[in-house]
């Protein structure tokens, strides 16, 4: 994302906490990056395109901290708490993004933010659920989108009253609590052997495809993002960089993928500008796996 992008990101977070999203001008949001409206247009489109690329660009950017944070060598719950910690954090720290989401009727329904916000959302949950049955196992198996979706309700209301009253709490601390908080739940549910209440299928029904075990979600986000973009390209372009993304993708399935036809893929995509950066990220992302 160009530095201009995220200046107008930045200051349209901003305006949209303060007043809404609705009563926000494009010329308002121009005015407070001291660019003018017609040079607001050079970098998103509309409106809505702002708010898709505002949505996109903060949840990618906290996925990107989450995945890459160190967790070698620690027990699958260590990880999970660091990882928490920096998902409360980042929150934390952009909390006028917050404020814009919890205003009541701010953001518009259209299908792109539908889509976008399912996306977001199944990259959160999968992400929790790869953790639950990394800690927790068996036991955690049947409850897994219950499981994530008290996980996701618990946080909430954490962080909303931090926000809303000002309280400071380090992010560790909040993560500790949160976790044992699971435990208790966890635990409870499988000692009385509750039957779930909300099955992995129907909250698949609702987001989109989960599953105990999927790989990585944020490198899933990422060939969606890529496969959007090279859609915008000419037809001959398009095809050859979908040509690559479709090698790479099913290398990837392999049992045992080839790391030089991994790297050679993700080369041939950040030969375009408008790929090179999604492609810079996959790739670090799978340096760990793949290559």
């Amino acid at each position: 994302m160009k530095e201009k992008e995220k200046l107008i990101i930045e200051a349209a977070i901003k305006l949209f906490a303060r007043k809404g999203y609705k009563s926000t001008s494009v010329q308002e949001i121009a005015d407070e990056c001291k660019i003018s409206k017609g040079a607001f247009y050079l970098y998103f489109p509309s409106k809505e395109a702002l708010l898709l690329s505002m949505l996109n660009y903060y949840y990618d950017k906290t996925f990107t901290r989450i995945t890459t944070i160190q967790t070698e060598g620690d027990s699958p719950r260590a990880a999970y708490q660091k990882q928490l910690a920096v998902f409360y954090e980042s929150i934390l720290a952009h909390q006028d993004f917050i404020t814009v989401q919890m205003k009541d009727g701010s953001l518009p329904y259209t299908e792109e933010v539908a889509q976008c916000g399912k996306r977001i959302r199944r990259s959160i949950l999968q992400f929790h659920i790869d953790s639950l049955l990394a800690i927790y196992g068996e036991k955690a198996e049947p409850y897994t989108a219950e499981l994530c979706f008290l996980i996701e309700g618990i946080s909430q209301m954490y962080l909303e009253y931090l926000i809303l009253t000002g309280r400071s709490v380090q992010p560790a601390l909040l993560a500790n609590t949160v976790i044992h908080r699971i435990d208790d739940i966890v635990n409870g549910m499988a000692d009385r052997h509750d039957e779930p209440f909300i099955s992995l299928d129907e909250a698949s029904s609702l987001f989109g495809p989960l599953h105990n075990g999927q790989p990585d979600p944020l490198s899933q986000s990422i060939f969606e993002t890529l496969r959007a973009r090279i859609s915008t390209m000419d037809k001959p372009q398009a095809s050859e960089f979908t040509e690559s993304l479709d090698i790479l993708e099913a290398e990837m399935k392999k049992k045992s993928p080839k790391p030089a036809i991994i790297k050679g893929m993700i080369l041939n995509l950040k030969e375009s500008d408008l790929l090179a950066e999604d492609a810079e990220q996959l790739r670090f992302l799978l340096k760990q796996q793949f290559i």
